[in-house]
């Protein structure tokens, strides 16, 4: 493997690292409200507040379980390359499917765009990422170094 196909690869790995931890970031901005003051962080994107703050807060509660699952394969994408496509597919393309469908199909608040436009750009990048790295390795394997 040459010194430039390395670098390149390197580089994408910290791109990818750098768009799971803006994801990671946008998530933790959106539920530390949820569990913290439900009811104003529902009323900022115009979603209808229920009787409980249960919900909002058990949503919050797991989308930090959900965040807390990204952070490995910033540290190390080889060992932990499994959890890079899991968080695509199924964790943030389902994300923003269902969030679009329930505003779209089933009319529930648009304040859900919110968080399905996010889910579905972190999703998009990760995967360009992805994909290149892939790419890489796949050149320097076949001895095609393409950088």
């Amino acid at each position: 493997m040459t010194a430039q196909a390395s670098h390149s690869l390197s580089r994408w790995k910290f791109r990818h690292g750098v768009v799971v931890w803006i994801g990671i970031l946008l998530n933790f901005s959106y539920c530390v409200p949820l569990l913290v003051a439900p009811l104003t962080t529902l009323g900022l994107f115009g979603i209808p507040a229920e009787l409980t703050t249960f919900w909002p807060r058990l949503v919050g509660g797991l989308l930090v379980l959900i965040s807390v699952f990204y952070m490995p394969m910033t540290v190390d994408l080889d060992r932990f390359r499994i959890f890079a496509w899991l968080s695509i597919l199924p964790s943030r393309t389902f994300g923003a499917t269902f969030l679009f469908v329930a505003v779209v199909g089933f009319g529930f608040a648009g304040g859900f765009l919110v968080p399905a436009v996010i889910d579905a750009g972190v999703a998009i990048a990760s995967l360009y990422c992805l994909i290149r790295i892939v790419r890489l390795e796949q050149d320097i394997a076949m001895g095609q170094v393409a950088a």
